[in-house]
């Protein structure tokens, strides 16, 4: 059945990671990062993933339109570093170690929905909401069975029309008021596209307190707690979603009107 489960995120440099590395866990493709000389390969992702693209404005140079572009993005940092700390080297230090190169958010995807048409629904939901800000959305859907789900991620500086990265990073998309646009947006699509495709089935980005019904929600379990019931180890999600649904259970039997909207 179809369940709404949409996690945002940044990728900071001070965590260790960087958005070369990120995009080739996501897409399973071979990278190379020029600013540490690395060579980055994740093969055990390629099971899995569908589909997966780099999506720029159309006046986006050519070089924008592909995996490289993180490179560049990374890249840019750098410069941007030194051109606005030119004397100051404890700055423009703290800022090469700490800079934030990208956002990600990872989607459930319906189960109703055939792959292709999940894809539509990804790329409609990436162009609305990110790329006609000028930003850069490179998306993998992941076909896990019983785990359908997408990963975005997603630039923080624009394209602007003359092709040029922006000075001034897009922060208002990762604002709190944002966040929720882009959540009710999401739901928004994912219910026109399963009226699409004939199906009942609806979600909502509302929890469980806001829509009036007097019950817990259940942990995400993730591809990876898929991964491990599929051998028979039960993750802790597994063992806290069991403890949560028999909760839920006694309280369906002894308030039963509680959850009726």
């Amino acid at each position: 059945m179809a369940i709404y489960h949409l996690s945002h995120g940044l990728i900071s440099r001070s965590s260790g990671r960087s958005a070369v590395q990120s995009v080739s866990y996501i897409t399973g493709m071979d990278l190379h990062e020029s600013r540490r000389n690395l060579k980055i390969a994740y093969k055990n992702r390629h099971s899995d993933i569908a589909f997966s693209d780099t999506l720029a404005p159309e006046h986006a140079p050519q070089q924008f339109h592909d995996l490289g572009v993180w490179n560049l993005l990374e890249t840019f940092e750098d410069d941007y570093a030194i051109k606005r700390f030119p004397y100051c080297l404890e700055s423009r230090d703290k800022y090469l170690n700490s800079a934030q190169t990208a956002q990600t958010i990872i989607m459930a995807l319906p189960r109703e929905l055939e792959v292709g048409v999940a894809k539509e629904l990804v790329e409609e939901f990436a162009l609305t909401r990110f790329v006609s800000r000028g930003l850069i959305v490179t998306y993998a859907i992941h076909d896990d069975e019983g785990n359908p789900h997408a990963h975005l991620q997603i630039s923080r500086r624009a394209v602007g029309e003359d092709g040029e990265l922006s000075w001034a990073k897009d922060r208002d998309i990762v604002a709190r008021k944002s966040l929720l646009v882009t959540r009710k947006l999401w739901a928004n699509l994912t219910n026109q596209y399963l009226e699409r495709e004939g199906f009942a089935a609806r979600i909502t980005e509302k929890s469980y307190a806001d829509l009036g019904i007097n019950l817990e929600p259940t942990r995400h379990r993730g591809w990876v707690g898929d991964k491990l019931l599929g051998m028979g180890i039960n993750s802790y999600v597994v063992a806290e979603n069991a403890v949560i649904f028999a909760r839920n259970k006694e309280m369906l039997i002894e308030r039963p009107f509680e959850i009726l909207p």
